[in-house]
């Protein structure tokens, strides 16, 4: 009873230290806070006013219960930030102290994720803005890639549409191309679960092995994770008949057969998947320049999806840190 109490105190002690800095508080006598964005398994997100030149900025500071252990989280995320320079990418501005305070300060990029562009405002994508969106896509990725890195998280919170561009933000899980994290790391991450597969004979439900495969240091697991992006965008105007029986997506989408077979390519479902982003957008190109691809993407569609099939589901069915 006094460890389950314990447990409870300190849950509840947590979640006084996390909660959101208050609208127009200033931090650090330096930043004005505007909103409260969203929290992650390590950092919380604030629009934010800088107070000497009037930037609109995205602060991102550690959370306090995490302690050493999220600054260490982010502090490693404003490294490979910085590292990065690319129109589609926020870019770092700075990684400020004070006590045990820490934030890393970033280009505030405005937008409606596809998530949000799809769930709450009922856009059904065709396939020419589906493969128009995972075209943009290609270009921060190759750059990503480039840079000896791996973004690990390309989900739809974290692509943004804006004016007909598209960007990739939150690089919180982002590692160097086949680096090992120490097991501290993982833990902080909520990836230590996932570190191998499940002992031979035992299965491994779907979301775990979509995550699994999404988070290994490898490029080709940032276009898994664009597949399965790729996949919901077609899917957002996507309604089975009543009755209907679950079928593959590839019946149920009928796109035409170069398109399936590129989404195949990305999942690594038929042929080896590309080594880089770059020779994947190579590909694209060929496609839609030959007219392999039909450019229109006038597949049926039917409405807004209710619940989309498990073959078919983005990882953003599976909570991700």
């Amino acid at each position: 009873m006094w460890s389950f109490l314990k447990q409870k105190s300190n849950e509840a002690l947590n979640r006084w230290r996390d909660y959101p800095l208050r609208e127009g508080s200033v931090y650090m006598e330096r930043y004005c806070i505007i909103r409260f964005l969203g929290m992650g398994s390590y950092g919380q997100a604030y629009a934010c006013t800088e107070l000497d030149t009037g930037a609109a900025v995205l602060l991102k500071r550690s959370m306090p219960s995490k302690k050493e252990l999220g600054r260490r989280l982010l502090k490693r995320e404003s490294d490979i930030l910085q590292r990065l320079d690319h129109p589609q990418i926020p870019k770092w501005y700075a990684y400020i102290r004070q006590g045990r305070e820490e934030a890393l300060v970033m280009e505030l990029i405005e937008g409606a994720n596809v998530e949000h562009k799809a769930m709450a405002e009922g856009h059904a994508y065709t396939l020419a803005e589906a493969l128009g969106i995972v075209r943009q896509l290609l270009e921060p990725l190759a750059h990503v890639h480039e840079a000896g890195f791996v973004h690990r998280d390309v989900r739809i919170p974290n692509v943004l549409e804006h004016n007909g561009s598209v960007s990739l933000i939150d690089f919180g899980l982002a590692c160097g191309i086949g680096e090992r994290l120490p097991e501290e790391l993982l833990i902080g991450l909520k990836e230590k679960p996932l570190a191998a597969s499940p002992p031979h004979g035992v299965p491994e439900d779907s979301g775990s092995e979509l995550k699994r495969r999404m988070r290994l240091p490898e490029p080709s697991s940032d276009l898994y994770g664009l597949g399965h992006l790729l996949l919901f965008m077609l899917y957002a105007g996507y309604e089975t008949a009543a009755g209907q029986e679950e079928r593959s997506w590839e019946e149920e989408l009928a796109l035409p057969r170069e398109a399936a077979r590129f989404i195949r390519r990305l999942l690594q479902q038929e042929e080896p998947g590309w080594p880089s982003a770059a020779e994947c957008g190579n590909e694209l190109d060929r496609l839609l320049d030959g007219g392999q691809i039909a450019k229109g993407g006038e597949q049926k569609q039917m409405g807004r999806v209710k619940a989309a099939p498990d073959k078919t589901r983005n990882p953003d069915a599976v909570e991700l840190p």
